[in-house]
């Protein structure tokens, strides 16, 4: 029974709450969804997200790939491929995709942020630090993506 409607916002607020004050660190899932496109319904990305988190990427990349074929304007979906084929080492291929969710979606931050942790990996530190600086533009420099990235530029 809800009472007037508050009954979510309560339940929303107590998420957001738990969710801040908990000591659990962020998973990379988290930082690869626009949160925008988290709430539609043009894909599901929870099976994405656990085969990612629990390092089956090549799983991953052969169900992202279906996905596309329904869905080739989802920007998170090409982050999530770029991601994992990063993690597989390809480089090429992971870079191509960055720029086609980056083309959907020019502020996608999580693609900022992962782009911008492949430039590092294959020696453009100055293209990262440009990616860095999309990022402090779009979320500033509080947000998670931008601290991340930071991070690995200062390493």
């Amino acid at each position: 029974m809800t009472l007037s409607g508050k009954t979510p916002k309560i339940i929303m607020t107590t998420a957001m709450v738990m969710m801040l004050s908990s000591p659990v660190t962020v998973t990379s899932a988290l930082a690869m969804g626009n949160t925008d496109t988290w709430g539609s319904d043009d894909a599901d990305l929870s099976a994405i997200s656990e085969l990612v988190d629990s390092g089956m990427y090549d799983q991953a990349v052969d169900k992202i790939e279906g996905m596309l074929k329904d869905n080739p304007e989802n920007a998170d979906l090409f982050n999530y491929l770029a991601y994992s084929q990063r993690k597989l080492g390809d480089f090429d291929s992971a870079g191509q995709n960055y720029e086609r969710a980056l083309m959907i979606d020019p502020e996608h931050v999580g693609a900022l942020e992962y782009q911008g942790e492949l430039f590092l990996q294959t020696g453009k530190p100055d293209m990262a630090r440009e990616n860095l600086a999309r990022l402090e533009q779009i979320c500033g420099m509080s947000c998670d993506e931008y601290k991340e990235l930071s991070m690995k530029i200062a390493n």
